[in-house]
This record gives structure tokens, sequence and C-alpha cells, in this order.
């Protein structure tokens, strides 16, 4: 039985928030109140582990000192200035030369925003006024992949591949945005072939040709497929894509916002293939989700474009102090505890669990992702490859929470379990996680 005080907070929150991705008008009935490290804590002191980091961005664990104390520093000296019109401040400064030492390539110019969605948006901006600078504004096509995650805002949502929930109750997208086939080979949509990654970066070639280059400004996808279910590409696709993308001089925009800061066991996803953008988002891990932060990260042939020419687009918010400060702090961290190194550690460890006690079950289907960027892929059975039924994986949801674990399912039908616990996590920390996960996994019934 739960306290007066939690049942008045769940009545409020029904009444008065509508939360995102939910039926509007209710809740998980848990509130939550502290956290610390890999744990979060609610109204009535129970910890759950947090194994999904939120969503995906709490890359240091929770409530981290170096953090707050940069925070707390920075407000007690500013609290904003507008990075308009060429206004500027020492905590961006400071924190833009930090991240030009870290981001893969010649990736060393930064348009600061609040989140991922804005990035990607801005990105998306920023490769079509990039064309338009070079008298080439017929250049505005983007494409991007099916199943894949770019964020609902404007442009965004329209370049997003991962779900129709996301596009058709909102109306007509934007014109200019083409959708392609990506390389889920588990689920490809070329049916049974030997090789989707192939056949997918032929289909981007293809999709070029056929509506003209002359036509395309950018090609976005992220380097492993995030809220689509922690996707690996194969090792010739990323190599395949770049070579494409400068065949036919299309703008090359990656999306880091889910895979950077760690998360893969590189401080970003791109130097598992060397990747080598005209643009990167961020987001998520830069300030640890402590504040809302994100970044438009611009290679020096793309700045050297834009560079002394109008730039009529931002936020009221880009490259706010607080976040700058928090931002900083963070990438000390990152740094300092070699938090990459960790991830990939833990990462391996929990791979093999997954490969070993999981995969074997009737009801997983697949596995894939790396590091701390992990799915396993909830079905019926095996042989039919049916993605669990919605009830059931609702009430292994509630069997989660109810046995302390915060968990998080993605993909194209919502039936892949995220194990993307804080990237500092200890191999002793993942196993009390997955010692109470596995049971419970084991109980699903094949249909």
């Amino acid at each position: 039985m739960i306290s007066k005080r939690t049942q008045e907070l769940l009545q409020a929150d029904k009444e008065h928030v509508l939360h995102p991705w939910c039926i509007v008008g209710q809740n998980k009935g848990v509130v939550y109140e502290k956290a610390h490290g890999i744990y979060l804590v609610d109204t009535e002191g129970k910890e759950y582990i947090d194994f999904c980091s939120q969503l995906v961005c709490c890359n240091l664990g929770h409530r981290r000192q170096e953090l707050i104390d940069a925070m707390t520093e920075a407000i007690n000296k500013i609290d904003y200035v507008t990075c308009f019109f060429g206004h500027t401040h020492s905590y961006v400064i400071e924190l833009s030369q930090k991240l030009s030492k870290l981001t893969p390539g010649d990736l060393n110019h930064f348009f600061y925003t609040c989140g991922g969605s804005e990035s990607t948006d801005s990105a998306m901006k920023l490769a079509r006024l990039y064309w338009s600078n070079k008298g080439l504004a017929g250049k505005h096509k983007i494409i991007s992949l099916y199943n894949s995650y770019h964020g609902v805002a404007g442009l965004s949502t329209s370049a997003c591949g991962l779900s129709s929930e996301i596009k058709n109750p909102f109306g007509p997208l934007l014109p200019g945005f083409i959708l392609i086939p990506g390389y889920y080979n588990y689920r490809s949509m070329f049916g049974d072939v030997p090789d989707d990654g192939l056949m997918s970066a032929r289909f981007l070639e293809k999709t070029i040709q056929a509506e003209g280059p002359e036509s395309i400004a950018a090609f976005i996808a992220e380097p492993i497929m995030g809220a689509g279910g922690s996707i690996v590409p194969p090792p010739q696709w990323w190599p395949m894509v770049m070579e494409i993308c400068k065949k036919y001089d299309v703008l090359l925009i990656v999306d880091e916002v889910m895979s950077g800061f760690a998360r893969s066991g590189k401080m970003f996803a791109s130097e598992h293939w060397n990747i080598q953008p005209d643009m990167m988002t961020i987001a998520k891990g830069l300030t640890n989700a402590t504040l809302p932060f994100g970044a438009v990260v611009l290679s020096d042939k793309v700045y050297e474009t834009l560079k002394d020419k109008s730039l009529p687009h931002g936020f009221t918010y880009c490259g706010h102090p607080i976040a700058a400060a928090v931002a900083s702090a963070a990438l000390d961290v990152y740094v300092r505890d070699k938090v990459a190194e960790n991830a990939a550690k833990v990462g391996n460890h929990i791979r093999q669990r997954l490969e070993a006690e999981f995969l074997p079950l009737p009801c997983v289907g697949t596995i894939d992702g790396c590091g701390m960027f992990q799915a396993i892929e909830l079905v019926n059975n095996k042989e039919s490859k049916t993605p669990i039924d919605p009830e059931v994986l609702e009430e292994l949801w509630q069997q989660l929470l109810d046995n302390g674990i915060f968990s998080r399912f993605e993909g194209q039908f919502s039936c892949q379990m995220q194990f993307c616990p804080p990237c500092v996590i200890t191999i002793e920390e993942a196993d009390k996680a997955i010692d109470i996960i596995q049971p419970l996994i084991a109980a699903l019934r094949p249909k």
C-alpha cells in the first residue's frame, strides 16, 4: 500500500501532466524523488536500477558531484547571456575548445541547441544553407533510413523513419524528405537476402541517381541505430555510404545524439568505422542530461562555406552558460575516468551474458548493439519472429518495475528491450540487474 502523499501526487499528475509516449491521463504509478549513481529512488523510498540511463542520456549516472559543483559555481556568477548577434561568454568558449579536441576529424565548430531534436533540425537547415551559400539552393532534399530516429521537431519528424505513430496524427510531412531501407538483417526490408547492408548502400546510390544529385542536400544516419533497437550496421555499410556521399557531393550528417559520449565503448560511435562526416549532432550525454543541451558540430569544409555570411537561425537558449559549464565538467569526467573504456569492458561482459543466458530463450529473437548500447528483441516465437504481444510486454514492463528495474522498450514494434545502463556501471552492478531481469524473460512462453 502506497502512502497518502504518493497517492495524492499520482492523482495530481493525472490531472495536470501530459506524458510523452503515454496514454493521456495515465502514469506508471511511481513518483521518483531522488537519484544517486545508477539508482532512482521513489517517494516510498524504493530503489530502482536505471538500466536504460533514462532515455539513454545519463551516461555518467545520476547526481554527479562534479556536475553539481560546476553548475553551482557558474550560477553564482552568471545566470544567462545570449549567444545571438555575436555575443559570447567564457563558458561556451571553453567548452568549444574542449569539445574540438574530442570530436572526430576536422569537426571543430559548434552551433549550440537545447537538445537532440533541435540539433538534427539545425543540421538539416545548415545543410540547406550550405548549398544555398554555394549558389546551389536546388540541393534541398534530405535522405534518411526507415527505422531511424532523429527527433520529433519540424524537420526531424519528417526525417524520422521509426514509427508512423510519430507522424500520422500530426498531418502531412514536409516535402523534400526521402526514406530508404536500412540494414537490419533480422527484419530486412529486402526480404531473405544474404547482405542487406550491401543492398541498403546500393539503394542509397540508386535513390540519389533517381532523384538527381543536384537535388540532394544531405544524408543523415545514426552510427548505430538507437531507438530503432541498438542495431549495429554491417562492417562495409559505413565505408560504402561515405564513398557514395563523396561521389555525388552529398553532405553526410551523423546523428550521435544517443550514441555519443562513451555509449558504444568509444567516445563517439563514429570512431568504430572512422566515419568522417560533414556534420555531427550531439546532445544527451553532453551534459549527462543534467540540463537540456545539444549541438551541431561542423567540419572545416562546412564552416568555411558558412563563414562571413549571415546565419539566420537560432534558439533563445543556444549556448546557455550554465549548461555549457555542466557540459565542460562532464567532458572532464569522461576523459579523466576513461568512461568509454569502462563502457567497452562492461559491455563485453553484458554481451557474453546476453548470448549465453538470453539468446537461447524461446522468446528472444535476436540481440544487437555494443558497449552500453545493447538490446534484445522479444518475439512470440523464434520461427515466426512475430513481435511479442503488447499486453505481454506491458506486463513484463510492470514486473521489471516491481522488481526494481527501470527499463525501456524500443524498436519498430516496441519489442526491443534496451540494455543501456550508465556507462560508469561496474560489472558487479550490471550482474545484479541482469540476475533480476533474466528470470523474468525466461518466464515468457512462446505462442
